[in-house]
Formats: structure tokens, sequence, C-alpha cells
């Protein structure tokens, strides 16, 4: 099961990056009919300026204790070391602080080949997510239909052992960012493979996050504003 950010991969958002700039730089020096067509380009992002929801910014600032997680590789569901990290962090400030009125903030900023984790279960069975990133249901042993991340099965026995799920740490307060970046690579290899047009299935994936899920611009743009609003960055 990959756990880093492939070659490959690192390949095609260089490549990508490397286009887009080179349109941009194209343009300035085009024609009117030239410079349409360029632009008319898929861009890294689907969102135009004033549409990125930034409501997360505050949560994290009115925060007393804030912490940043950075989640780049899709995870074992049985070993989810990200979502480990974090509720181990939560954990400490309620055994530090207790009820004294100290808010925690988790961060999870999810990119590059983890974006599927903050995708909704119908996400999964439609796209076949499970087969794309090679991650099997703990359940059933086979490629995940459904976000193994987001919750157990249900009849799970739960132990002091067992790993937070998503949904647990939303509900205690953990925010969620989607970097649209990757995203958007996910969405091309997706509508190749339907036959459809990339810039829909995005747009339909930006639509299947998990409660608690924020899209920003990209991962180094969520973790930098994690930072900025004032979390500790924890690379894991």
């Amino acid at each position: 099961m990959p756990r880093e950010f492939d070659r490959g991969s690192r390949r095609e958002f260089v490549a990508d990056v490397g286009r887009i700039a080179s349109a941009a730089a194209l343009a300035a020096c085009a024609t009117p009919r030239a410079a349409e067509g360029l632009a008319a380009r898929p861009a890294a992002a689907v969102a135009a300026p004033g549409d990125w929801d930034l409501s997360w910014v505050d949560r994290v600032a009115s925060a007393t204790n804030r912490a940043v997680f950075d989640w780049p590789a899709v995870a074992d569901p049985t070993d989810p070391i990200v979502m480990e990290m974090a509720a181990r962090y939560l954990d400490g400030c309620e055994a530090v602080y207790g009820a004294r009125g100290r808010e925690a903030r988790a961060v999870l900023n999810v990119r590059t080949r983890a974006v599927a984790s903050a995708l909704t279960d119908s996400a999964w069975e439609r796209w076949a997510l499970g087969a794309e990133y090679e991650v099997s249901d703990p359940a059933t042993k086979r490629p995940a239909v459904r976000n193994p991340f987001w919750r157990r099965p249900a009849g799970t026995a739960v132990t002091a052992e067992t790993p937070a799920t998503l949904e647990e740490l939303v509900g205690r307060g953990a925010i969620v960012l989607v970097c649209d970046f990757a995203l958007g690579h996910l969405a091309k290899r997706l509508a190749t493979k339907a036959g459809r047009a990339a810039d829909d299935v995005h747009r339909e994936l930006r639509g299947a996050f998990v409660p608690g899920a924020y899209a920003v611009p990209s991962g180094i743009f969520g973790l930098a504003r994690a930072q900025n609003a004032g979390c500790a960055y924890v690379r894991v």
C-alpha cells in the first residue's frame, strides 16, 4: 500500500505546475484571441477568488490550544497514524487542562494522495476509490467501497487501543482541510476513466466532502494558513 507520494504523481504535479506557469507567461504576450484560448484551459482550482470558505480560520484562532497535522499519504485504515496523533493531542489537552475552559483544536491538513480520506462513503463507492488507492476495508479485506477512515463498521468492538475515526475527531471539534489542487488531479484521473469532463468531476468531488471538511487551494496554503492562525505544526 503506498504510504508516500510516489514519484510518478510527483512528476505529474510538477509538470502541471509548469504548464500552468507557462500558460500564464504566454498569455501576457499573446494576441487577445490566443490569450483567450489559454485562459480557457483548466486552472489549478475550480473556485474563484472570494469563493473559498475560510470560516475555519476563526474556529482555529478562537481555540487556546491549536495544532495542525499534515496528512500527505493515504493511510492503512487499521493504523491511521495521522488520526491517532491528532486524537493523542486532544487527549493530552484534556488530561492537562480538564474542564478549565481551555479549548483544543486539531486541524488535519489532507493533501496529495490522501484527499480521498475526506470524501463520503457514496463517493468511495461511486468512484471505486478503494481500488484507486489500493485501500482495503478492514471488515471485508477487499478494496473499500466506503470511506474506512470516516467511521468503523457497525458492531466493531471498541477498546482503548482502537484507532480514532475521522468522524470521532470531527465530533471533538477537529477541522479537515482538503487540498483542492490534489483533488483536481484525482478528478482528472477519474474523468479519464469515466469519459467525463474533469471540471465536472472536480465539482462533484468538492460536493462530496465529509462533514467538517473545507477545501483550500492547496495543501501548502492550508498548512501555512493554519500556522498563521496559531497552530503548532505536527509532521507525522
